[in-house]
């Protein structure tokens, strides 16, 4: 395999105000504790990726900028009520994409989007 080759996505990073609330928050989200945890830092693992938590800063600041990571679930509906339930509201659909899949984008209450896709089979 050539080193160039982008095989995976490996950790996806939220910059966000205050990385100890938005910890809680990620904590009743994901129902899972931390797998690293540190006040300037901290990550969650769901599935093979790593969700990590970043202070906001001068270089980049918490909130929607432009790339949108889509997560792939079962049941986008039922998908949709649980991230609604723990504070996010809707951004974008939920629509039927050009391509053929369901897909929504969800604001979380620190501003980051994220993107749900539910492709049937």
């Amino acid at each position: 395999m050539a080193l160039h080759r982008i095989v995976d996505v490996d950790e996806v990073l939220f910059f966000v105000q205050d990385v100890s609330e938005a910890k809680r928050w990620y904590m009743k989200v994901f129902e899972t504790s931390p797998t690293f945890d540190d006040p300037n830092y901290c990550t969650f693992q769901l599935g093979r990726v790593t969700i990590g938590l970043h202070p906001a800063d001068a270089k980049t600041s918490a909130g929607v900028a432009g790339q949108v990571v889509y997560w792939r679930v079962e049941d986008l509906q039922s998908s949709i009520a649980h991230f609604e339930a723990h504070g996010c509201t809707l951004f974008r659909g939920p629509i039927l994409g050009i391509d053929g899949v369901h897909v929504c984008q969800l604001q979380d209450p620190f501003g980051n989007v994220w993107g749900l896709v539910e492709k049937k089979a």
